[in-house]
């Protein structure tokens, strides 16, 4: 399943709150947040970028598709 994920020079995203009220940071891509769509990946990139003055790009992962357990 495709998804997307947002990095800011050498680090990844693993959360944006909003404008004013916090982002996470990680250096390990497999621990970086992901949006299912491009749309949403790129509003978020947006807010980064504003709050950190740092160029923020968007990139498209693979992740896996997770059973669903049944119980």
């Amino acid at each position: 399943m495709t998804r997307y994920v947002v990095m800011v020079e050498d680090r990844w995203v693993t959360v944006v709150y909003g404008p004013g009220k916090g982002i996470g940071f990680t250096r390990s891509k497999e621990d970086a947040s992901s949006w299912v769509t491009y749309e949403r990946a790129v509003a978020a990139a947006r807010v980064v970028a504003e709050c950190t003055n740092s160029h923020a790009a968007v990139h498209c992962v693979e992740e896996p598709v997770y059973p669903r357990s049944w119980k």
